[in-house]
């Protein structure tokens, strides 16, 4: 096993078609801004470009959790329905608590959408709201609201090389949970 980390990012978010460019685009301006603050190229598991044909992606995933510094995690109600998106956000939790993390975590999360129906123990952590700079159109990019967000990347990038500089020395054994998602809440209308 490696003696040290590999990443100081785990980029965690749960995958859809419509939101795959919003990620590749955020993923490539947080890592720019990371750089700048960590004065050295900042690494970052994505798992669309480091998991190759014919690797077995379940197992490069819990490698590559165990490699990280800390997780930035894009949270909507759909992240914490999927049992590998709460897998990794309960890795990371549980390495904090193994390393006595009380106040500051490992955990850096971008909220795109609601955070009404997060699980309690979300709520308890700071996020950085972009939900105003979420879209699924490529034109977005060529917009005042991409000027926006982009200082908001710059600013959380900020918080998250704090983390970065935070996080507890390597152990080869950092735990890797199996989670299972939450169901979709059940949201009835009043009966007439």
């Amino acid at each position: 096993m490696p003696g040290d980390y590999e990443h100081d990012v785990f980029f965690s978010y749960k995958r859809h078609d419509l939101m795959l460019d919003w990620n590749r685009q955020v993923t490539n301006r947080l890592r720019f801004w990371l750089t700048q603050e960590l004065g050295r190229e900042a690494s970052m598991f994505v798992d669309e470009t480091h998991i190759e044909a014919g690797d077995r992606w379940p197992d490069k995933l819990r490698e590559a959790l165990r490699l990280s510094r800390c997780m930035v995690c894009v949270w909507t109600p759909p992240y914490f329905n999927s049992d590998w998106c709460v897998s990794e956000w309960k890795s990371f939790l549980a390495r904090e608590r193994r390393a006595g993390m009380q106040a500051h975590g490992l955990i850096a999360p971008l909220k795109i959408h609601d955070g009404e129906h997060f699980p309690p123990e979300a709520k308890e952590v700071q996020w950085e709201d972009v939900s105003l700079y979420t879209a699924t159109v490529p034109a977005f990019w060529s917009s005042v609201r991409a000027l926006e967000l982009e200082d908001r990347i710059k600013s959380f990038a900020v918080s998250v090389a704090k983390i970065i500089g935070n996080a507890p020395p390597f152990e080869a054994d950092w735990p890797v949970v199996d989670a299972l998602g939450t169901p979709f809440p059940n949201i009835g209308l009043a009966k007439l």
